[in-house]
């Protein structure tokens, strides 16, 4: 299986009890198309931070080679 893994930072609401979890990339070609097999609706996904390696990725930006996805929560402040 070709898969990203994938980690849940912070207080996210996540899919099971683990705190990672690798994902199948069939089907997953966008950070868009992770967060919704993960389950989370487009108005949940508006409110969450994913970092692909690292570095900060928008919804439509593609998975790519990237073999780590890590999903956070966005946190305003003032």
């Amino acid at each position: 299986m070709d898969g990203v893994t994938v980690r849940f930072v912070g207080p996210v609401r996540r899919p099971g009890p683990e705190r990672s979890m690798v994902v199948d990339r069939a089907g997953v070609r966008t950070v868009a198309d992770l967060l919704a097999r993960l389950g989370y609706s487009p108005r949940e996904a508006e409110r969450l931070t994913v970092l692909l390696d690292g570095v900060r990725a928008e919804p439509e930006a593609q998975l790519g080679g990237a073999r780590t996805a890590d999903i956070l929560i966005l946190i305003g402040g003032g």
